[in-house]
Parts: structure tokens; C-alpha cells; sequence
């Protein structure tokens, strides 16, 4: 294990240059030119590169710039290879080269923290290290919501709108630009939930796959936490599942309610794992839940 000093922008660049066939990047804010570094390095390599990307798109971050969603949108198209999974709430900030090295930091990608803030961070290169660090951000990313490259280009758009809103609000411009700023910022989280329920899985049968997805949830939970009840549960499942899990609001999506019904849909995951011999269920009216 090697120390990782501030400016790590070399080490970074050793980091892209030894990429061989996968990589991973977990960073809540990642910006432009550390991007094209990155595509830099990957397009050198004759062979195809798998590119896994987990970050946080929060909608404060799109529009602040601190998240250049349009730079992930423009990774996207240079490595084909690329995905982006969000994942509200992730602040990790790790990066994953093959099985031979993972780097651990405080450090996000962008211009900051590669070369001005004062970081720090360790290199693995046991490849046991490396792959627990792999699988732990594989299964962050699980629990997160796939976004298609034209989906990061709608999400970059609209966030441009809301820059320009926001700007003529500050300058004092009337209360209804501020509240075009509202409704365009608002208008992303809804993409975002949208996201989720996404995909062919949800359009052939919505209730099983939103049952799937809080199975994960319950899963990773009782791994990281060990037995508990469904009330000590709930809140962690909620944290890992925000779009689905708002107590502030109750939308239907082809006919399954989200929102305020989602503790009804935690019960129904726990009874299909129960069904399948996941989990078990032990003691009376305070009973507590275990992996089998």
C-alpha cells in the first residue's frame, strides 16, 4: 500500500496509462479536462475498455457545474465501453484499474483535486484488496440507476436552462424566471426517478421489477449491517433507494405507486425473500430479519 499526495494529477495519469481491459471511477463531482485525460488514455489502447462510472446526479451538482454531466455524455461517445450508474448519496471517491491497483482518496475528479486541494489517499495493488474494492463498487453501483448516454444528454440541456434561469433570477429578474428555475430543477430529480423505473424489466412486469430492486436493498443491508428488524431496516433501505423511497410524495408509474406506500413494498420484498430461502425471519411481534 503506497501513500497518495497532493497534486495527484501524475499519479492519475500512471493510474489511466495502466488500464488494460476495465476500469472503475467513483466520484460524486467529476469535471471536463480530467475526462479528457482520461479518454485520452483510453484511446490509445487498441483493445476495447470497459469503463464503469459511479457518481451523483443531483441536480444542485448539474446545474453548480460541479458535476459536468456533459463531459460524461462526451466519454460515453469516445469509449464505447462507457457506463454511468447515479447513486444519490455516494461522496466515495475511488478508481479501479483492471484487478492490479485501486486507489483510494479524498480526492474527486476534477481540476481541485487533482492538482490545487491538499488530498490524500492510499494505492492497493494486492490484487485481493483490489478486488474487494471492485466488488464493494460494483455493488454501490447495483443499487444505482443505469443512465443511457442520450439521457445524459437531455440531463446536460436542461441543466444549461436552469443555469440560465438562475441567472437571471439572481440578477433580480421577476419571480417568474426563479420559478422556471424551480420547475426546470425539479423536472431532473422526476428524470432521474423516471430512470429507474426504466427499461424492458419494468415495462414486461413493473411490481416484480421494483420487488427486485428492494430485494438488493434488503440484501446489501443485512450483508453490511447483519440481523435487524424492519424498523432499524427501513430507514437504511430508504437511503439507499431515495427515488423510490419519498415520503413527500406519492406517484404512480404504469400502475405502481411510489412514495408514501414504499414501507408496503420493503414488507413485500422481505416476503419473496423469505419465499425463496434468502432471508429468514426470527422472534415474535419485534422480529428481526437474517441472511439464511
Amino acid at each position: 500500500m503506497q501513500s497518495i499526495k497532493s497534486p495527484w494529477a501524475p499519479t492519475f495519469d500512471q493510474f489511466a496509462g495502466s488500464i488494460r481491459e476495465s476500469a472503475i471511477i467513483a466520484a460524486p463531482y467529476i469535471t471536463r479536462q480530467p475526462v479528457e485525460r482520461l479518454a485520452g488514455k483510453l484511446r490509445s489502447r487498441s483493445a476495447w475498455v470497459r469503463l464503469d462510472v459511479l457518481t451523483n446526479l443531483h441536480a444542485d451538482s448539474l446545474i453548480d457545474g460541479s458535476l459536468d454531466i456533459g463531459a460524461l455524455a462526451w466519454l460515453c461517445d469516445q469509449i464505447p465501453g462507457t457506463t454511468v450508474r447515479h447513486l444519490r448519496y455516494l461522496h466515495a471517491k475511488a478508481y479501479v484499474a483492471d484487478e492490479h491497483t485501486a486507489i483510494v482518496t479524498s480526492a474527486n475528479l476534477t481540476n481541485g483535486g487533482l492538482r490545487r486541494n491538499r488530498e490524500l489517499g492510499v494505492a492497493i495493488t494486492d490484487p485481493d484488496g483490489v478486488r474487494d474494492i471492485a466488488d464493494d463498487l460494483r455493488e454501490y453501483g447495483n443499487l444505482g440507476v443505469l443512465v443511457p448516454a442520450k439521457d445524459l444528454a437531455e440531463l446536460d440541456a436542461m441543466a444549461e436552462q436552469a443555469q440560465i434561469s438562475k441567472a437571471a433570477a439572481d440578477s433580480a429578474i421577476p419571480i417568474s424566471v426563479a420559478a422556471g428555475y424551480d420547475a426546470i430543477r425539479n423536472d431532473m430529480n422526476e428524470r432521474l426517478v423516471r430512470l429507474r423505473t426504466a427499461g424492458e424489466a419494468f415495462t414486461t412486469n413493473p411490481r416484480m421489477s421494483i420487488t427486485a430492486q428492494f430485494c438488493d436493498a434488503i440484501r446489501y443491508v443485512l450483508r453490511q449491517h447483519g440481523p435487524m428488524s424492519t424498523r432499524d431496516m427501513n430507514p437504511l433501505i430508504q437511503n439507499l433507494l431515495p427515488e423510490l423511497c419519498d415520503d413527500e410524495v406519492d406517484r404512480i408509474i404504469n400502475g405502481v405507486r411510489f412514495g408514501r406506500k414504499w414501507k408496503h413494498q420493503v414488507r413485500n420484498a422481505q416476503v419473496q425473500l423469505r419465499r425463496d430461502g434468502t432471508i429468514v425471519q426470527e422472534g415474535g411481534r419485534n422480529s428481526t430479519w437474517r441472511l439464511s
